[in-house]
């Protein structure tokens, strides 16, 4: 299923030449960002074309035309990321691809106002289409506030929701992801990845026991096969079941994970630490699923008649307790 994306990413005053730098296209070479192809290039357009200075210099005339109060560590731009699954955006036709971003545009434009947006360009020399949207985010009051348009977890999910309907009353097909505030948690709990890193050590050496016990009859090595899954077996169940709990959610942070490595090149090339480390750790999901097929696929190898006798054994165990 597709989804429709809208990413945000708050600015200091010194992460934005180098977000410029990027979005217009202002350097000679992109040596270490694959993802752009230099050649297509020519292809990208603006639906909001760029300040005639630079983004840094319009920040300031529009800070000091609002009289707004800044502190050295403000919020000076907001970078937004507008998208959708690479399936989905690469299948429009060019025309519906920018009526796509016109929307978009529009959208954002009146929760922001027009006259804030800073530029908005339409990248086609990457793997998927996507415009990067910069805004100043300067209030109604006329205060540089990030935190008051962006808003805390309950406003961004709103902000998702309302962007969804706004995009699926054009395309329906589109989806939307399962907010943290609908899962009620913002990642994957630690608990799970420890979990996941304990049984993928014990995995090897179950493997080695079981190669030995084809019968299960072969004295000590089947008492110590018997212990190793005996102890493993609980552990196996509780993973998968908070895997298949998690499901959703692990579908969406995938999705996000999609998109994020169409643009690793550019994060490597512009040093976006954040979003980097928000990407190494989402990464560890496609870890979790695989251990879980993993340990999924060694129970089928365990006959059914002991793994009926463990789990009876383990049961009674937790009742004597």
């Amino acid at each position: 299923m597709p989804y429709a994306i809208l990413r945000f990413q708050k600015r200091k005053a010194g992460g934005v030449a180098a977000c410029e730098r990027h979005n217009e296209r202002k350097k000679e070479a992109y040596k270490s960002n694959p993802d752009i192809a230099v050649e297509r290039s020519k292809y990208n357009y603006h639906l909001v074309p760029p300040p005639r200075y630079t983004y840094k210099k319009e920040i300031n005339r529009k800070v000091a035309e609002a009289g707004c109060r800044t502190r050295k560590d403000s919020v000076m731009m907001v970078e937004t990321l507008i998208t959708a699954s690479p399936e989905f955006m690469n299948s429009l036709p060019p025309e519906e691809q920018k009526e796509y971003f016109q929307t978009a545009l529009d959208f954002i434009s009146e929760r922001v106002g027009r006259q804030n947006i800073l530029s908005a360009v339409v990248h086609m020399d990457e793997k998927t289409p996507h415009m990067h949207l910069c805004f100043v985010p300067i209030t109604p009051e006329n205060k540089l506030s990030a935190k008051a348009i962006l808003g805390n977890q309950k406003s961004l999910s709103e902000w998702q929701t309302a962007y969804h309907e706004r995009m699926s009353a054009r395309w329906n097909e589109l989806e939307r992801g399962q907010s943290a505030m609908e899962t009620k948690r913002k990642h994957i709990p630690t608990w799970l990845y420890k979990l996941g890193g304990r049984l993928d050590k014990q995995y090897a050496k179950i493997v080695s026991a079981l190669s030995d016990i084809n019968a299960f009859n072969a004295g000590k090595k089947r008492d110590k096969a018997l212990e190793l899954i005996a102890a493993w077996l609980p552990d196996v169940e509780k993973f998968s079941k908070e895997i298949s709990r998690q499901s959703v959610y692990i579908d969406s942070l995938k999705e996000q994970i999609g998109q994020e490595s169409d643009y690793a090149g550019r994060m490597r090339d512009e040093k976006y630490a954040e979003e980097l480390k928000v990407q190494k750790a989402n990464q560890k999901i496609f870890e979790l699923q695989r251990t879980n097929e993993q340990m999924g696929r060694l129970l089928r190898k365990i006959p059914p008649e002991v793994l009926e006798e463990l789990q009876r054994t383990g049961r009674n165990k937790s009742k004597e307790r």
